[in-house]
């Protein structure tokens, strides 16, 4: 028999609160209002069901966009410094993808 522990509600809500944040403080940093619209309109950077992730793949989640929400704080220029968080960056978003939530971008969206 396999256990499988259910994650909380306030799981949930930090990995909502988490999204927020990029939605919120630092996806408008790099791109226009109507782009963001456009992006919820079409569901992207949401987690569907997400009431049905286990205590690991809330945890998995939730670290995945910390990570990218730090990695995009992060004060990042162009040049060798890139290729190391752009992996790391990557990963994160394939984390994401891999609990059906689309993130849509590459860092170098990111970068001016």
């Amino acid at each position: 028999m396999k256990v499988i522990t259910a994650s909380t509600p306030e799981q949930q809500e930090y990995a909502h609160s988490l999204l927020g944040e990029l939605y919120n403080q630092i996806v408008p940093k790099y791109f226009s209002a109507g782009y963001i619209a456009e992006l919820k309109n079409f569901q992207l950077m949401e987690i569907p069901s997400l009431a049905e992730l286990s205590l690991k793949e809330i945890f998995e989640v939730t670290t995945a966009l910390q990570t990218i929400i730090s990695i995009l704080n992060s004060p990042i220029q162009q040049g060798m410094e890139i290729e190391k968080y752009e992996d790391i960056f990557q990963k994160n978003v394939r984390i994401l993808s891999d609990y059906e939530i689309n993130f849509p971008f590459k860092l170098s969206d990111f970068l001016s």
